[in-house]
């Protein structure tokens, strides 16, 4: 075992010993989720830019190891002409920190972590003040110390321009109160280190600061979890849950009768105890009503950290793709789409389709409010556009409300998400047997390789094929509701 502890082993530890145990012991047990590489490609792009930002600095390489990089810190700031650094490296009492951004000066030297967050989080306290019980005792003290966050209202003119991306909190009288509890909390962790596993049960603690990538080896060998957890009653208050559990109750099924005081709990109940979903005809007999053609749309966007695109904001939502099913009358159904992956903004190319695609009449099915919010970017974006673009708004026939009052199986277990009821209605349309791109996060990072110069031709068809079939099959499914809603009759049997 290496015997430094670093500064995000430190980090892991806090948030759940048994985490820290496993990233040094058994780090293949690791899985990343889609949402944990887009953090880590998020940092690694404002870190850049932090870079640009603070240019003329010295980056410590990590190629040729961690004594190579501390000598060379070491080496480097021993010459005054030597000011600004990035990712020096500093060891003290075993534990290891690299700072992003370093500069030495005659009476102090100024330490900056970087985060791709907007905000400061409670977490960040912790990580800046290992840094600085580190930097100062190896003999470096530091008279300021900064948080660099991004800032979400900062929009982004074009050419490369990234001043006001980020804005800077002074942390330096705020972590002082932690430095005294960090020598504890090392020699807490070395001993853990030594000695056998924690036995920790998974909780709470699992996604808090961050989601665990241990948490499917640590559910392993638990207790199963009730078929139909307390916790799949839907906006179920904690008073409420831990009612339940007070009097030994941790499956829906085992929750008697009158017990629960909301009409849409004591539905849940009585579907799931009862095993025979139900569909009220509310929903039929509205949707029969409509008019033709009809039109089942679904955007797919993506948000980056650092805009690469003019007049963007940090985060903003931004649709590179659309899916469309149309349905000219009863069962007569066509399909088009509109996905760009050159790289340039795609955001007035697919506006414009989007008005040609979906015309000026007839109803435009979703799920959730998603699509009038895309919609609604792109009226902001686009004022010459925006007086048709709001024609469409009044058009958009939200399926999920409409779900949710007239339609509940019990395998749904409490969410009437899109994912959740099409099992239960059309299980011909399986997401897992899409290769990839499964879900809005994969098409995300598909997308973002996609627009990368240096993604091959052929990779890019690949990935375009892939992002087609994801959107496809979310249009397709609500084509495959509205149908379900028209035609079932009476009691829904089972799938």
């Amino acid at each position: 075992m290496n015997s430094y502890l670093s500064k995000s082993k430190i980090l892991s530890g806090l948030q759940c010993p048994k985490r820290l145990y496993l990233e040094v012991h058994n780090p293949e047990l690791a899985e990343e989720s889609d949402d944990q590489q887009k953090a880590f490609n998020y940092g690694n792009q404002v870190g850049e830019v932090a870079r640009q930002l603070h240019s003329g600095g010295r980056m410590i390489e990590y190629d040729e190891g961690l004594s190579r990089a501390l000598e060379e810190t070491r080496l480097l700031l021993a010459q005054p002409s030597q000011a600004l650094f990035y990712e020096a490296t500093f060891s003290f009492s075993g534990v290891l920190v690299r700072a992003d951004i370093f500069r030495q000066g005659d009476t102090g030297h100024r330490l900056i972590e970087v985060k791709a967050a907007t905000e400061v989080k409670d977490h960040y306290l912790w990580d800046c003040a290992v840094q600085v019980w580190v930097i100062e005792g190896a003999g470096y003290p530091l008279e300021r110390v900064e948080l660099a966050h991004v800032d979400n209202s900062f929009i982004y003119p074009g050419n490369s321009e990234y001043q006001g991306l980020l804005a800077y909190q002074d942390l330096t009288a705020t972590i002082r109160p932690y430095l005294d509890q960090i020598p504890g909390k090392v020699a807490e962790f070395r001993s853990l280190l030594q000695g056998e596993m924690p036995l920790i049960e998974t909780g709470g603690h699992c996604d808090d600061p961050y989601p665990c990538p241990f948490w499917s080896y640590c559910s392993q060998g638990q207790p199963d979890p009730p078929e139909y957890p307390i916790n799949a009653l839907p906006y179920a208050r904690g008073y409420l849950l831990e009612a339940l559990k007070t009097d030994g109750i941790d499956d829906i099924r085992q929750i008697p009768e009158g017990y629960l005081s909301s009409d849409n709990h004591e539905r849940v109940r009585r579907i799931t105890v009862s095993g025979q979903p139900e569909l009220e005809p509310g929903a039929g007999e509205y949707l029969r009503e409509l008019t033709y053609p009809r039109y089942y749309l679904d955007f797919e966007t993506i948000q980056f950290a650092v805009p690469i695109w003019a007049g963007t904001r940090p985060y903003q939502q931004l649709p590179f793709q659309f899916s469309c099913h149309i349905e000219a009358q009863p069962g007569e159904l066509t399909h088009t789409w509109f996905l760009d992956t050159s790289g340039q903004s795609p955001s007035r190319s697919l506006a414009e389709r989007l008005l040609a695609v979906l015309g000026d009449s007839g109803p435009i099915f979703s799920y959730g409010h998603y699509e009038k919010t895309i919609i609604n970017s792109l009226m902001a974006m686009f004022p010459d556009l925006a007086e048709n673009l709001g024609g469409l708004l009044a058009r958009i026939e939200d399926l999920l409300p409409l779900t949710r009052r007239h339609y509940y199986h019990q395998q749904m277990k409490g969410t009437w998400s899109l994912k959740a009821v099409l099992p239960t209605i059309a299980p011909d349309l399986d997401y897992e047997s899409l290769d990839e791109v499964q879900d809005g996060g994969s098409a995300q990072l598909a997308y973002a390789e996609a627009i990368d110069p240096a993604t091959p031709p052929e990779r890019r068809q690949e990935l375009s094929e892939k992002l087609l079939a994801y959107c496809r099959m979310d249009t397709l499914g609500l084509v495959r509701l509205v149908t379900f809603f028209q035609v079932a009759p009476g009691p829904v049997p089972h799938p």
